[in-house]
């Protein structure tokens, strides 16, 4: 099977345009990249966008749960649990995918390779720390399972923001559109969870469809399971 997402090895590579299949003339030109520097900018996107007006609930809520409810969460937290989780993804095999000059991007991973699952004893683990999150991740990772069943090869769609200082017109189709295309082709069914209404509706407009709505915290914020591609077209 060909690969999915073909990652420049570094950043002169990086900064080339990928393949036909991402850039064509009705779209903002695409690079793919898994680099420190495309970690830094897509978790320097992501805080930005989640802090924007009004600030991303379910961002705000683990944050809390992780360093006090009394807390106001800031730029430089959300920046480091970003880039935290974009290294994590990229060492494992995950692609961070940029359209126009980083006016939007997203993180793709071509799963089950990359796979941050918690185990049952880590969960454990995580619940004494962070209890909110922990339920999340249990709610999430049975969510996933019941839906696309144990071993199931599937990609992951994470990390995906707009540059809220850039106006460009196509840019988070970019991010998304072509490789859901791909996703297709290879019958491979794509799984992201949604952190917000505006979000969600996003991925629905490319085709995702809501499996379950995961409520977090005594606040009960709400996030979106959603699965594309599923089941797959023979």
């Amino acid at each position: 099977m060909e690969p999915l997402l073909q990652p420049a090895l570094d950043m002169d590579e990086a900064q080339q345009p990928v393949d036909a299949v991402l850039n064509t003339s009705s779209r903002p030109q695409v690079t793919i990249s898994n680099t420190p520097e495309y970690c830094h900018r897509i978790a320097d996107i992501t805080a930005r966008a989640l802090l924007s007006d009004p600030p991303d609930p379910l961002n705000v809520l683990f944050q809390r749960d992780w360093r006090g409810p009394l807390i106001e969460v800031n730029y430089d937290q959300i920046y480091e649990y970003a880039l935290s989780r974009a290294e994590s993804k990229t060492k494992l095999g995950a692609s961070i995918v940029e359209a126009d000059t980083f006016a939007a991007v997203a993180c793709w991973d071509p799963r089950p390779t990359v796979e941050d699952d918690l185990s049952a004893r880590n969960l454990e683990e995580l619940a004494e720390k962070r209890p909110v999150f922990a339920a999340f991740i249990r709610d999430s990772e049975e969510t996933k399972m019941q839906c696309l069943g144990i071993g199931q090869k599937h990609l992951g769609l994470s990390l995906m923001a707009r540059d809220p200082l850039k106006t460009s017109e196509g840019a988070v189709r970019a991010v998304i559109e072509p490789l859901v295309e791909r996703a297709k082709e290879q019958k491979l069914p794509i799984w992201l969870i949604a952190g917000n209404e505006r979000a969600r509706d996003v991925y629905a407009h490319f085709g995702f469809e809501v499996v379950k709505v995961i409520y977090s915290g005594e606040e009960r914020v709400r996030s979106w399971c959603m699965v594309c591609n599923w089941p797959a077209k023979r």
